[in-house]
């Protein structure tokens, strides 16, 4: 059965069965296609231990490292509500053996974006300043460099919808436009732009996969490719008592 049968599954509902089938296809054919299949399945599926243990042990059974699985394993970490752990997935993606084509964006980026959710002044410094060295690199053309210089203040928002046009399609895909708002949300809420409540109910918007938008199932299987989509996921369903009495725990020191 396809990637995309078994997704289908997946948001049918019957998530046991799409599970087994991408269980089965990783058994079988054990790569890093299938390795990330079956652990977007996890998460989708709200397994976050599942995940956390599938990325981590592939990474240490064949000794390699890479950005795009420290970030799905903080993933899974933050929506167990494990802050600290999650942040140092990601500042161990900061030394990935393999990163993304900006140049290794992505894991600087959620640190960034976990330093807004959970205000923590050192890390967002912290963030800021790996991504002020890493957008100096050429590559940072590449998506999702443009990100990176967005939330810097480097580029504006015209800017921003210019470099995130794609060259064969030359325009923006539903993946991408997904990253445009998930982004401009987060900067708001740092700024001061969007309430608590008002943020999680943009995230609610972001993470309705059953609009017109995302009937093409394609579309779908890049969108939940992002990491930020299991984030907006779980920051939809956390309410602003449950923020307020977290960071009072004291979620806002340093990870």
């Amino acid at each position: 059965m396809s990637v995309e049968d078994q997704w289908a599954l997946m948001r049918g509902g019957d998530v046991e069965r799409g599970l087994t089938l991408m269980q089965e296809s990783f058994d079988g054919t054990p790569n890093p296609s299938t390795l990330v299949t079956l652990g977007l399945g996890y998460l989708w599926a709200e397994k976050y231990e599942a995940a956390r243990i599938h990325f981590q042990d592939w990474m240490h059974r064949y000794g390699v490292t890479a950005d795009a699985y420290f970030a799905l394993v903080g993933v899974a970490q933050w929506c167990l509500d494990d802050v600290i752990a999650a942040s140092e997935s990601w500042k161990l993606g900061l030394g990935a053996q393999y990163v993304d084509m900006a140049g290794g964006i992505e894991s600087p980026i959620l640190l960034w974006v976990a330093s807004v959710l959970r205000p923590n002044d050192t890390l967002r410094r912290e963030a800021a300043q790996i991504l002020e060295k890493r957008v100096r690199d050429p590559k940072v053309r590449h998506w999702p460099g443009p990100l990176a210089q967005f939330v810097l203040g480097q580029i504006d928002e015209r800017t921003l919808d210019e470099r995130s046009i794609e060259r064969l399609s030359r325009g923006i895909s539903p993946r991408r436009k997904w990253h445009l708002a998930f982004y401009r949300h987060v900067l708001a809420l740092e700024r001061g732009g969007l309430s608590l409540n008002d943020f999680q109910m943009e995230m609610r918007k972001l993470v309705d996969t059953s609009t017109s938008e995302w009937s093409d199932e394609e579309n779908v299987l890049q969108l939940v490719r992002n990491p930020e989509f299991y984030i907006a996921r779980h920051e939809a369903s956390v309410g602003s008592s449950l923020r307020t009495t977290l960071l009072r725990n004291g979620l806002r020191g340093d990870p």
